[in-house]
């Protein structure tokens, strides 16, 4: 608890250490983990399929001396979570420090690789497993304050639940996905129903998350520096994400379904609601039958939102959305993250004591299953 706040951070990150794909994947799979490698120019990186997991050539890569300079000095706050390996106790340490009650946690490399296409999806359900042991074994630390957020490989809709229904089984808080189109299908596609009808029975959250330099098309690529791709990739693919969930039926068929947005801000939702209410007001439902409500009262059901501290436009989101589908978020331990002083703005906010309250706790902690 902070100043008499308690506080979930709804997108913190794990940083992998390199040896748990090769320690905790499948022995079937072992001589095919991922691993360190040469991605180019004698650069080292983490490569799998004999690919980096990151594309390396094209407008939106992370490797320019200018970026990974500011990186490094984004890391710096994190100096004794870093010299302590990231493991629980420094992660629990700073919580508790600064009073975060409970982090939902997403991979970092493995946000990358489920950007990578695999030609053998057995071996991505493989990583994902792998992935989704360490981390329910690292947040056995403290699970009822680590949420974990289990990955799954989307690009193979059957495998992705089986991994689901593992995952949850074994203590998965949420599942991660990303906005981007994978294997040339949108998050409306047919193929995804079944996934989207398990993810539904399981009663566990959909957390959409884009992540950097990805092989799968994003709106990044339409930039040459990752830091000008970053600016447009992460709040566009949410929002074509949340529209294509909405417009194509997707929340019709699954009404159920938890979606929560992370990492892309939130100072979009108003517009974007606007937007989709305009085009519902001239065409209502024509080209897309299977819409019974106005799209905002589909956002208003299964939707939540996460906020930085720090964002402006954040007093107007909940004047014109309403306080009740905003969550927060820190990126920790990203070094472009807001940790710790987001936590600050978000009590700085022109906002009712009321509404940050709901912010920092009362919206997420159930869609999470934190008491």
């Amino acid at each position: 608890m902070r100043n008499g706040y308690r506080i979930i951070d709804t997108d913190a990150h794990q940083m992998e250490p390199p040896t748990i794909w090769r320690d905790y994947i499948d022995s079937a799979f072992a001589d095919r983990a991922p691993k360190i490698g040469d991605i180019g120019g004698g650069r080292p990186g983490m490569v799998v399929e004999g690919a980096p997991i990151t594309k390396q050539d094209g407008n939106y890569p992370m490797h320019s001396k200018e970026f990974l300079e500011a990186a490094a000095r984004g890391m710096e706050k994190h100096e004794a979570a870093r010299a302590a390996g990231f493991n629980p106790d420094s992660r629990l340490q700073d919580m508790d420090e600064h009073g975060v009650d409970a982090q939902v946690i997403y991979p970092t490399v493995g946000g990358q690789m489920l950007g990578k296409p695999f030609e053998d999806t057995e071996l991505l359900a493989a990583v994902c497993r792998a992935y989704n042991d360490w981390s329910l074994e690292y947040c056995s630390a403290a699970p009822e304050r680590l949420r974990m957020a289990a990955m799954l490989p989307v690009q193979a809709p059957d495998l992705a639940i089986e991994e689901a229904r593992r995952a949850a089984e074994r203590g998965a808080a949420c599942f991660y996905v990303r906005p981007n189109p994978t294997a040339g299908r949108n998050l409306y596609h047919a193929d995804y129903e079944p996934l989207w009808s398990a993810l539904e029975g399981l009663g566990l959250p959909m957390c959409i998350h884009d992540s950097g330099s990805p092989y799968l098309p994003s709106y990044g690529d339409r930039m040459e520096t990752h830091t000008s791709g970053h600016i447009i990739a992460h709040p566009f693919e949410a929002m074509v994400a949340m529209m294509s969930l909405i417009w194509f039926g997707v929340i019709e068929r699954h009404p159920r379904l938890a979606v929560v947005h992370v990492e892309a801000d939130a100072g979009w939702l108003p517009y974007w609601l606007q937007r989709m209410e305009q085009h519902w007001e001239f065409s209502g439902n024509a080209e897309h039958p299977e819409l019974t409500q106005r799209p905002t009262d589909y956002f208003k059901s299964n939707f939540l939102v996460a906020c930085r501290g720090d964002e402006m436009t954040l007093p107007s989101v909940c004047d014109l959305v309403g306080d009740d589908y905003v969550t927060f978020n820190t990126d920790y331990p990203h070094p472009d993250g807001t940790w710790p002083l987001g936590l600050e703005h978000l009590e700085r906010q022109p906002l009712p004591e009321a509404s940050i309250r709901k912010i920092f706790w009362d919206n997420a902690a159930p869609v999470f299953g934190v008491a």
